[in-house]
This record gives structure tokens, C-alpha cells and sequence, in this order.
């Protein structure tokens, strides 16, 4: 029987989704669990320069003799070797022993030696039960799949999967502890976590990345079992994130005025305020320009602020505020500058009845009183304004009432009183019980 390499590499494949699988095959062997009489393939494990074999076999008849187990490498030297006395049934059974090698190999360098066995009965009248099997073909090899990401936050909390299974996808039931370190070459690894394997082969892992460490490091996963220790090493890349919330007093603004800008800096790896941090301020025009530049650090509540006059003959248009913490760290706001005129005052209209309550129906003849009410934006009554009052409404024909007109008095307050018509539509005094509505304006 040829020799060949384990398909354990085979079984590389890469999987990409909203977390990352990194799947691998390693060169060790998985430890075998009891095999039952009617085992059709032989299979072994390997630890510690000892290769434990289960050998399968049928015999014709039930018998004494002896059993010779050998480990050949690609020359045919006897590297291990095994005899003793054996018995066989008339029926399928099978063989379990350990050959100690001459000198411990590498898993990786087994996979291509062979193990040859003979039975030879002890009569001599029945023939011998030999045959030769690679051991890559014996050797169950674990499979280490890793899930994760490619990127993450210094500082920040982090989540992986670790999956152990056999080259069948079968899960890993022997045991193990998972060891995960950030390794970086001619710097000593850092044990990033440690855990066991859960029964199914499985470890969840989660863990803090050190702060203040960026850039692109190895992060490595370990695997020690009691017959081997599988790893796979992945780059990933550490970022440093920050969220900047970016505001100013108005969304507005007319030539020279000042804008007032303020950022707030939060580590996104402990939502914690990012203090100390050097911060830069620019205000870029419509075209393009850059008109002001500022260069600040956050206070110890994460704040940072600038202020900017805008000229007054300058560029109108949309402009661009941004607050620069470094080259993967900003925020930008859009301004516009406009030249514009704000509303000076509000008006509202209060209708009052019999004891100051609000009315909304009358009837022909009936008097409409309340009050107009003018005041600035910013609170300051409308003194002296000159009010009109006009009312209309509808009873198969338009119509209107008033208008009567006058003044606010120092609290912005005109009261007037507006006599509705006796009749409305047709002119009869029959009519001037008639309900409508009407609206002031």
C-alpha cells in the first residue's frame, strides 16, 4: 500500500460571513477512542514518541499464535516493533497495542511511514493474518476552526469560536484547554485568554485586546490536548476608534457671524470619554476652500470647542465643519451661510366668551370678543402694533364682518370687540336665528 499524505490539509477552507471561520488541519493526532469487534479500518494515535494502534482482522477459525507489529518509515527501516503472543476468534475481532519508536517524530513526519502486522498461528496449518497500513490513513487528525473577525478595537472586548473536530467533522471529545495570545515577532506573546474545551469540542472565548496597541499583530490560537497541541495564527488588524459628536449653536449662519463649534469624544472600546486627545478643527467654504484651521486637545470630559468669525464679504453657500482626531478618526458637520431676514414677531388670536372661556360658534347678531397677542421671537412684546381684525364665514354665500382696527398696548395685547350681522343669507329677520361659523384673520 502506497503512501500518502494526510488529507488533514485538505481540509483547509476559509469562510467569510458576518464573522470570519479560519479553519485548519494540523500534523497531530487526534486520541482514539475504544473501537468496537466489527471495526472495518484500522486507526491509531500518537503521543510522546508512543503510536497506539487498533488493528482490525477475521479469522476462519479461533486460534493461538504470534502477533508482530512493525513501523516502517519510507526506506524500510524498522523504526518500532512489537511481538507477543495473540489469540484470535473464528470470527471479526481486533488488535490494540503501542510501539514505542526508536526516537520521538514529529506528527508531521509520521503521517508518511507505514505499520506493517503479521499473526502467524501457532500450528502453523492455517495461513498468516498480515497486511500493511499508512498510517496517515489511521491517524484521526483534528481540524481547528476559528471564528472571528479580521479587525477590532485596542481596548476593546472581543468574541471567538475555536471548533476542534476529527478530519470527519466529528466533534473533538477527548478534552483540551485553549490558550489565545497576541504574538508579534522578537516581543513575548501576550495570553490574550485561557480556557477549557467543552464537551463537544468547543470554547467560547472572550477577552479584552491591551489599549494604545494598534496596527497589524499575530493572533494566535492554541489548542493542548493530551496528544498533541494544534495551532493556527491569523493576522488581524487593532484600531483605534473614537465616536465625535459634532455640534454647533444654529444650522444657519449670515456673514459675520461666529460659529461656535463644540466636539465630544468617546472611546468606542470602553465608551469612556476620550480625554487628552489631540484634536483638530477645520472650516471648509462652498468652494473649497479651507478658511480656518485649529489645532486643540480635549479636556478631561472628552470636550473640545472653537470659534470661527465669518467674514463679511465671503463665499455663500454650504460649508464644511470637521473635527480631525487623526487619520481614521473624524466627524463633519454641513453649515450653510446665507444672508437671510428672521421673522420679527408671532401673532396669536385668543376668542373669549362668557367667563374668558374660549367659543368657537355664534349666531347672527352675536359679539365676537378676544384678544391678539404679538410678541418678538426672543420674548419682547410687540408694543404699538397696528392690528385688523376681519371675520368671515359661510352660509350659502361668503360673508364678512368687521373689520375693526387698533394698536397693542405695551404687552403686545389688542382686544377687540366685533359685532356680528343680524341676518345672514336671504335677508329675513327669520333667518337671524340661524347658527353659522366663522374665523377670525
Amino acid at each position: 500500500m502506497n503512501v500518502r499524505q494526510s488529507s488533514g490539509n485538505s481540509l483547509k477552507s476559509w469562510l467569510f460571513a458576518t464573522a470570519l471561520m479560519f479553519p485548519v488541519s494540523l500534523g497531530v493526532v487526534k486520541s482514539f477512542q475504544a473501537t468496537s469487534a466489527d471495526a472495518k479500518a484500522a486507526a491509531a494515535t500518537y503521543s510522546d514518541g508512543t503510536l497506539r494502534v487498533t488493528i482490525p482482522y477475521r479469522a476462519a477459525h479461533a486460534g493461538a499464535g504470534r502477533l508482530t507489529v512493525e513501523v516502517l518509515n519510507p526506506e524500510d527501516e524498522v523504526l518500532g516493533r512489537l511481538e507477543r503472543r495473540a489469540t484470535v476468534s473464528d470470527a471479526a475481532g481486533v488488535w490494540r497495542d503501542e510501539i514505542k519508536l526508536a526516537r520521538a517524530l514529529a506528527a508531521e513526519d509520521l503521517v508518511w511511514h507505514r505499520l506493517r502486522y503479521r499473526f502467524v498461528f501457532a500450528d502453523g496449518k492455517e495461513a498468516a493474518i498480515e497486511g500493511t497500513e499508512s498510517i496517515s490513513e489511521m491517524l484521526s487528525t483534528p481540524v481547528l476552526h476559528v471564528l472571528g473577525q479580521r479587525s477590532y478595537l485596542a481596548g476593546g472586548m472581543a468574541a471567538v469560536r475555536v471548533i476542534v473536530t476529527d478530519k470527519e467533522n466529528e466533534p473533538f471529545a477527548e478534552g483540551g484547554t485553549l490558550r489565545i495570545e497576541l504574538a508579534d515577532s522578537g516581543r513575548t506573546p501576550r495570553v490574550l485568554f485561557t480556557g477549557k474545551l467543552n464537551r463537544r469540542g468547543t470554547a467560547e472565548a472572550q477577552f479584552r485586546f491591551p489599549p494604545g496597541v494598534v496596527g497589524t499583530h499575530s493572533l494566535r490560537c492554541v489548542v493542548d490536548t493530551a496528544v498533541g497541541s494544534p495551532e493556527f495564527t491569523e493576522q488581524v488588524r487593532l484600531e483605534d476608534k473614537v465616536a465625535i459628536l459634532l455640534t454647533t449653536e444654529k444650522p444657519i449662519y449670515q456673514p459675520g457671524q461666529t460659529i461656535h463649534a463644540r466636539a465630544l469624544a468617546l472611546d468606542r472600546a470602553n465608551r469612556q470619554a476620550a480625554a487628552g486627545r489631540k484634536l483638530t478643527f477645520e472650516v471648509e467654504d462652498s468652494r473649497g476652500n479651507k478658511v480656518f484651521r485649529k489645532a486643540t486637545a480635549t479636556d478631561e470630559y472628552g470636550i473640545a470647542s472653537a470659534e470661527f468669525a465669518l467674514a463679511d464679504e465671503i463665499n455663500l453657500g454650504a460649508y464644511h465643519l470637521r473635527a480631525l482626531m487623526d487619520a481614521t478618526n473624524s466627524s463633519d458637520l454641513a453649515l450653510n451661510v446665507e444672508r437671510y431676514v428672521l421673522p420679527k414677531f408671532k401673532v396669536a388670536v385668543d376668542v373669549a366668551g362668557n367667563g374668558n372661556e374660549a367659543r368657537h360658534g355664534y349666531r347672527p347678531g352675536d359679539r365676537v370678543t378676544g384678544t391678539v397677542r404679538a410678541n418678538y421671537f426672543f420674548g419682547k412684546p410687540v408694543g404699538a402694533g397696528e392690528v385688523t381684525v376681519k371675520a368671515s364665514g359661510m352660509d350659502g354665500v361668503p360673508l364678512e364682518a368687521g373689520p375693526v382696527e387698533g394698536k397693542t398696548d405695551g404687552e403686545g395685547a389688542y382686544r377687540f370687540d366685533l359685532q356680528l350681522p343680524a341676518h345672514f343669507a336671504g335677508g329675513r329677520a327669520a333667518r337671524a336665528r340661524r347658527a353659522c361659523w366663522w374665523k377670525p384673520r
